[in-house]
């Protein structure tokens, strides 16, 4: 039980919240709202055992060294002060107080100077004060908030405005009277119409496929939270300013891609780009404080029409909600920084195109430069800085690692236990499947690699439980036995007669989909209209014995051969790409199409096309593609970059030729190889190695290699695997270059023994002070390896303190965005560490651990932990963003011996008072100019050296704060 005065200032809370509430509906001009609707609205018990509960919560932690006496004192004044000004007239002070717990305080503060002088408050008692009032303020606009008819006023466009007219123009009554009822009325029909958008984007994206796991025209959504599993990214190419951030062991998208406003997001077929938004677009508005908004834009959508603005991007997902969008809607959320801007395949548009999609692009993130944009595309449509330009970081989307491959494996087959969730029998197949592919998985290197993207995981696992052996080897082997299974076997071994089957065979229908997919192709498409479908299929029947109308063909494609799909309503496409090029390809082969294939061969939107069908001809016939790409086409004639692009091509299909006619050409595509050793980009890397192993013995070791040539030779080795690769790998553990550093952790994803790489390539590498990002425990597990490892950064909730503190020289080590560390104990076993960040780290709250180690710095910036645990730490640097230092920093330890503080608050939140208590203070930093006040407080230490002010908002005030404080340097 609180004791009467604390229960008395409650109870005024709660008449003060009611007032506040009760004038800004008048305001608004919701009359008709009672008390009675209002106190149901907001749970007044509920709202009281709150109130109390923070008081409690205050007087336990902060203030706890406090005299019962003074506390009273305290909390009396705090009550005094609210019922002198309760009930708050808003046409004399502005709308605002209302809206800022800032404002409230201050406005409370000022209107009560005579009752606190009158209390006689100790100094302890005015700390008390402040606090008191700060948290009662903060508990009533809170309460506010959540009031549903205020909560549009609380929008940060609203609050916006709102300060620009109070700053501006003295007659501010009635202006705010206007806006806000204005606002009001047109933002909560907005909001409305806000929450209708999102419900009904996340309806019809929010869903993904597993490929395989069902089979039909309209596949089965799997649940994000359940089968989802998470992808890596890694920087691509390090920012030179922050260069010391190596991120190659790849981070948790969610993780990295956090506090990313623009992201180029990179990844190759199949790769899960596409997911990977909708992904995105599931988790907004998963929180109160995430009111974004997704604007999912597919460009192939726009292959042949103007990009859209953001009034007719609602329509390219819910077109159905588009008549009633309120005027103006979808431009205010991009304006207002609500806007999630996902454009998915630049890699899809034809090259011509791609440059009126960045001009789009520039425009919008130029015109909202609040808004948040992510990009995907394939690597070889752009280069890695093709947005940089406008504030775009670009992040490569990384294969999936052996940890993540299993993890596919377990959603997959969970996924199809699920479908038959009434036939224990297949239940128990698919178990003994899982099993059994995980096993060949890991003991084949074959698999492994084609396991790597998650399309080519799930036809594996399609293939396995059909079949339950005899996996094929190659990329080529495994599509056709895919489409064998999706064109013929899957209806046989279920026994399904098809009226179709008396017209069209299986071959026929291959021929179809080869004529249509090779249409695509040539026209550069990825989706067509129906119409335009069923016309091609018309003219695709020629020369076959099948005379069958040509929507009556389309509409069996659709819906039993689970290659093509209607993805909205009118329009038809191949089910992924790589399926498109794949039967394209058999096309280009079967119809001896050859010239044409080398007169495209350098467009990014044919690279798969040539792959593939190099594997699918003939001897003879890949001698000539090989020769083709050698010699060059015309472009390359003009162009020595296309030449080498070409002959890049070349070697990378070798792999896939496992006969040529005649065999010399073998010959002078190795020796072209040598040429192209070493490759001049990552893209380069990555095509080298579809190679082969042969271009093992090729790869230079590190000696006069450029730092950007010696990290491209790493991540063709990594990418083509084997013992061989990784002791080629290992002669560059020397290197003290970061991309070369940052390649190394990158090939720690790949490496079939993520422990035996660590011990034999990382132990030797000299991190020196870069800073590594970790986010998995495969590999958090092993840091003990790495003897040189000083910065370790995890990001999202790592619970592994144990294992990283075992690296045997780490001296920093950082937690950001940390919901389950609770235990700094581990911290103790670690002698070395030096420095420790914590960052949004809500479940921690006893620091006290601390006092047993040697951290001499310590960054903190998060409001759950209980200060005074602090007491004994050896802190003599502390940067701290504390919401229990708004009224003085009373909170924090006597003890500590502080040499430098840095106070990351801001400056209207900012009191110094109790800063003289450390007089070993040499450097102070701060936002914003000190006051006068403040000035006389600096003043007392008696070793202050050096004041950094961050953001100044006042050139004479600096000046006067050199005059205030002789002998001080200020920066």
């Amino acid at each position: 039980m609180p004791d009467p005065i604390t229960a008395s200032l409650v109870a005024l809370l709660e008449a003060s919240f009611e007032g506040l509430v009760g004038n800004l509906l008048t305001l608004i001009g919701k009359h008709g709202h009672n008390r009675h609707n209002r106190r149901a609205l907001t749970d007044p018990e509920s709202a009281v055992r709150g109130a109390e509960h923070k008081l409690a919560e205050l007087r336990r932690t902060e203030l706890a060294g406090m005299d019962e006496g003074e506390w009273n004192a305290a909390a009396h004044a705090v009550r005094d002060s609210f019922q002198a000004v309760t009930p708050i007239d808003l046409d004399r002070v502005g709308v605002l107080v209302a809206l800022d717990a800032g404002r409230l305080r201050d406005h409370v503060a000022g209107s009560s100077r005579d009752i606190v002088r009158a209390a006689a408050l100790s100094r302890a008692g005015l700390v008390a004060y402040d606090r008191l009032l700060a948290l009662s303020c903060e508990h009533i606009v809170e309460r506010a908030r959540h009031v549903r008819e205020l909560a549009p006023l609380f929008r940060r466009d609203v609050l916006l405005q709102l300060e620009e007219l109070a700053a501006n123009d003295r007659r501010v009554i009635e202006l705010l009277t206007r806006l806000v009822r204005g606002s009001a009325a047109e933002l909560t029909a907005g909001d409305e119409f806000g929450r209708r958008y999102r419900e009904q984007v996340r309806r019809v994206l929010g869903g993904f496929e597993l490929f395989g796991v069902t089979r039909g025209r309209l596949p089965k959504r799997q649940s994000f939270t359940r089968s989802y599993v998470p992808l890596a990214v890694a920087r691509a190419g390090l920012d030179r300013e922050n260069g010391v951030e190596l991120s190659g062991a790849g981070v948790g998208a969610a993780r990295a891609l956090a506090g990313s406003a623009r992201v180029l997001l990179r990844g190759g077929a199949g790769a899960g780009k596409t997911t990977f938004l909708r992904w995105m677009i599931s988790r907004t508005g998963e929180s109160e404080q995430d009111g974004s908004l997704p604007f999912f834009v597919p460009l192939r959508q726009f292959a042949d029409r103007d990009f859209p603005a953001p009034s007719e991007m609602v329509a390219v997902v819910a077109g159905v909600l588009s008549d009633e969008m309120p005027s103006g809607w979808a431009a205010a959320q991009f304006r207002q920084g609500r806007a999630l801007l996902l454009v998915d395949g630049i890699d899809e548009l034809v090259h011509e195109r791609r440059a009126a999609a960045r001009e789009w692009l520039a425009e919008l993130v130029t015109a909202y430069p609040d808004v948040r944009c992510f990009v995907t595309t394939r690597p070889a449509a752009v280069g890695e800085d093709w947005l940089a330009e406008f504030g775009f970081d670009t992040y490569d989307l990384l294969q999936m690692s052996n940890d993540g491959v299993r993890r596919y494996l377990a959603s997959w087959h969970e996924a199809a236990r699920e479908d038959n969730a009434d036939d224990p029998e297949t239940q128990a197949w698919l178990d003994e499947c899982e099993q059994k592919l995980a096993r060949a998985v890991e003991e084949r290197e074959d698999l492994r690699r084609l396991a790597s993207s998650p399309l080519l995981c799930g036809l594996l696992c399609l293939l396995h439980r059909d079949r339950d052996a005899d996996l094929p080897r190659d990329r080529h082997r495994l599509f056709d036995e895919a489409l064998d299974l999706l064109l013929r076997r899957w209806d046989e071994q279920r026994g399904v007669r098809r009226e179709s089957d008396r017209w069209l065979g299986s071959e026929e229908q291959t021929v179809l989909l080869q004529r249509l997919a090779y249409s695509f192709v040539r026209n550069r498409e990825i989706l067509i209209p129906r119409e335009q479908a069923a016309q091609r299929l018309g003219h695709a029947l020629h020369g076959m014995r099948a005379q069958v109308d040509s929507d009556t063909l389309l509409q069996h494609l659709l819906e039993r051969t689970g290659v093509l799909r209607e993805p909205s309503p009118g329009h038809v496409q191949f089910v992924h790409r790589t399926f498109r090029d794949y039967l394209a390809a058999h096309e280009v082969v079967s119809a001896g199409d050859l010239g044409l294939l080398l007169a495209n061969a350098h467009h990014d939107e044919w690279l798969d096309v040539v792959v593939m069908a190099v594997t699918l001809a003939r001897p003879r016939e890949r001698a000539r593609i090989l020769q083709g790409l050698l010699d060059g086409n015309d472009d390359a004639r003009r162009d020595p970059r296309v030449a080498d692009r070409l002959r890049l091509l070349a070697v990378a299909c070798l792999e896939q030729a496992s006969v040529i006619e005649p065999d010399e050409v073998r010959d002078k595509v190795r020796a072209a190889a040598a040429d192209l050793i070493p490759p001049d980009s990552p893209q380069s890397a990555e095509l080298l190695a579809e190679a082969g192993t042969f271009v093992l013995d090729l790869l230079p070791g590190p000696a006069e290699l450029s730092e950007q040539d010696a990290a491209n030779v790493i991540r063709t080795a990594a990418l083509i695997g084997g013992p061989a690769a990784v002791r080629k790998i290992g002669e560059f553990t020397s290197v003290d270059q970061t991309l070369v550093i940052d390649e190394l952790l990158r090939a720690w994803r790949y490496a079939q023994n993520p422990e035996d790489y660590a011990r034999t390539v990382l132990a030797d590498v000299d991190f020196g002070d870069r800073q590594v990002d970790m986010g998995s425990w495969r590999r958090i597990q092993h840091v003990r390896h790495l003897t040189k490892l000083r910065s370790i950064r995890c990001r999202g909730s790592v619970d592994a303190l144990e294992a990283l503190v075992a690296a045997p020289r780490l001296r920093h080590l950082e937690f950001m965005q940390n919901e389950i560390l609770r235990d700094l104990g581990p911290l103790r076993k670690c002698e070395t560490l030096r420095s420790l960040v914590l960052t949004q780290c809500t479940g921690l709250r006893d620091l006290s651990p601390l006092r047993d180690t040697r951290i001499e710095e310590l960054s903190l910036h998060f409001g759950a932990a209980d200060l005074a645990s602090l007491q004994g730490a050896p802190i003599r640097k502390l940067s701290i963003r504390h919401r229990g230092l708004d009224g003085g920093l009373h909170p924090l330890p006597e003890d500590l011996p502080l040499e430098e503080l840095v106070l990351d608050s801001r400056f209207d939140r900012r009191v110094l008072d109790g800063i003289q208590r450390w007089s070993g203070l040499r450097r102070v930093r701060l936002h914003g100019e000190p006051t006068e006040a403040e000035t006389r407080l600096l003043r007392e230490l008696p070793q202050l050296a050096q004041l950094h002010v961050y953001a100044p908002g006042s050139a004479e005030r600096m000046a006067a704060v050199r005059e205030e404080l002789p002998g001080v340097e200020v920066v």
